[in-house]
């Protein structure tokens, strides 16, 4: 079995341990690639990437007590759209600093466990991140800055998941948000289904799991949101970003059994009714009122609507004169009940 995961290079190290307190090291790209690590090279040994194919991005580096964290990511709507798929392999980091030259800073293979990443076609989007960590081995602080062209932050990344959200919603209808726990028992091995390799003709993801959902249902877009907690024992699983929605459950697959329950929260949302009959998407259709829903209610008879909404009852012909005043109802009542004075 190859080597899987990532490393800070000989030459990041170097990089590294020769700033000085207030140095500032620059990020200035990300790239992903397809290539296999050659025999009897190590990881920290890597100077570039084998067969680079594309950029990536990142979230913005932060620093907490001498360790950089960040998210690279690569999605293929990037640069104009990948034009032909391919197995992500490698991908790489690179820095530099006011008195250097680009180095590769942090290289990472994913030996056996190659992903693939489909090309752009019909606004498909295919997301890939992996997030990393990077010992600073420095009692001083180092300022950490980084091209704007080659991170997304965290108002580009706003943005991007309101646009993602607006287009997967946009013509639906109701939502169902809830916690579930994906366990680590019950998973099945499933046999080889020719219909789910797709065009790469494989498919590593054998192991399912059926997790019960009462509101579930087959005609509902599943979108599930992994608590953080849960992130490292996905990412041990191998755990699959496609779920499927079946009648009453979810089912979720991984290359292999977890080793521990996963937190996550779910949204099951549900396609409206046209309203309109013709093409296109379909519309959200309001539900009926109830006396525990907030809803629609038609107006019936003796009620009027104008025309900014306000609600009015009608006197259903009955004028002012015809009302009985003040005055009538307490002599009314007086007849009735009149005072003890009166009483024979």
């Amino acid at each position: 079995m190859s080597y899987y995961g990532g490393t800070v290079t000989v030459a990041g190290r170097n990089l590294i341990t020769s700033l000085m307190a207030g140095k500032t090291i620059e990020f200035t790209r990300i790239m992903v690639g397809s290539g296999a690590m050659p025999e009897g090279v190590e990881p920290i040994d890597m100077v570039a990437l084998v067969t680079p194919v594309a950029e990536g991005v990142s979230s913005v580096p932060t620093v907490e007590n001498g360790v950089l964290s960040m998210v690279v990511e690569y999605r293929n709507d990037l640069n104009g759209g990948l034009q032909e798929g391919f197995w992500l392999r490698e991908f790489g980091v690179f820095a530099k600093t006011e008195d250097t030259e680009e180095i590769l800073l942090y290289y990472a293979t994913l030996g056996d466990s190659p992903q693939p990443v489909n090309a752009y076609k019909d606004n498909r989007i295919d997301i890939r991140r992996y997030p990393i960590s990077i010992a600073l081995e420095l009692d001083a602080d180092v300022q950490i800055t980084y091209n704007p062209g080659a991170f997304i932050t965290s108002a580009e990344a706003e943005e991007l998941v309101r646009t993602m959200v607006q287009e997967a919603i946009s013509g639906v209808g109701t939502a169902i948000i809830k916690d579930i726990t994906i366990p680590h028992t019950g998973w099945t091995w499933q046999e080889e289904n020719p219909g789910e390799q797709g065009a790469w003709d494989m498919d590593e993801y054998r192991y399912y799991v059926d997790v019960p959902v009462t509101e579930a249902a087959e005609t509902q877009f599943p979108n599930v949101a992994l608590h953080k907690a849960a992130l490292e024992t996905a990412k041990n699983a191998g755990l699959c970003p496609t779920v499927q929605t079946l009648a009453g459950a979810l089912r979720f697959w991984a290359k292999r059994s977890p080793d521990e329950d996963m937190e996550a929260t779910i949204a099951l949302v549900s396609p409206g009714a046209s309203s309109s009959g013709g093409g296109g998407g379909s519309t959200y259709v309001l539900p009926v009122a109830t006396a525990t829903r907030l809803g629609g209610v038609k107006i019936g008879k003796g009620i009027s609507v104008a025309a900014d909404g306000t609600i009015t009852a009608s006197t259903s012909g009955v004028s002012p004169d015809d009302m009985a005043s003040t005055e009538d109802t307490e002599s009314m009542l007086d007849e009735v009940f009149p005072s003890e004075d009166e009483n024979p």
